[in-house]
């Protein structure tokens, strides 16, 4: 690949990795959502664990299942968008699909390696776990954000993402 090409590449991925940092950090600011979960103040740890169990699991699947959809919308190219689009701008739609399902393998190791540093930092204690399964829901809930803002919605009208 060219240097030219590398340059917005990186600063790319810098810009991703960056914003997958903060986000992971705040991402209830980052996307505005509420957290699932009750206070821990009014629950038990073990009962904080169990939701955000629950959460992660939602939250991953969610993240999945949208680019998946993703993907598949940039593979699905109509005849009469074959006949408007250049052979390239076709092969460059079906990249973007490989580069979806590429980048969702990428970010589920990132996920669990983030988060198993995060498990073992606490060495001891009972609120390992529950930082664990926080850590699982909070990367998942923003890659669903950063999904739907690079992409939009794969359910909206329109013929593909961009």
């Amino acid at each position: 690949m060219a240097d030219g090409v590398q340059q917005p590449m990186r600063r790319i991925v810098s810009k991703l990795i960056l914003w997958s940092l903060l986000s992971a950090v705040c991402p209830f600011y980052a996307s505005g959502q509420q957290d699932p979960c009750p206070d821990v103040s009014i629950v038990s740890n073990a009962e904080m664990r169990e939701c955000y169990t629950k959460a992660q699991i939602r939250m991953n699947k969610k993240a999945d299942e949208i680019a998946a959809r993703i993907a598949g919308k940039l593979r699905t190219i109509s005849p009469k968008e074959k006949a408007l689009y250049s052979s390239g701008i076709v092969q460059m739609l079906k990249d973007a699909a490989q580069k979806i399902d590429s980048s969702q393998n990428h970010w589920r190791a990132y996920r669990d390696d983030y988060c198993n540093a995060i498990l073992l930092g606490y060495t001891t204690g009972s609120g390992a776990g529950t930082a664990y399964e926080h850590c699982l829901y909070s990367t998942a809930v923003a890659r669903v954000h950063q999904l739907l803002y690079d992409f939009g919605d794969p359910d909206a009208a329109g013929a593909h993402p961009h």
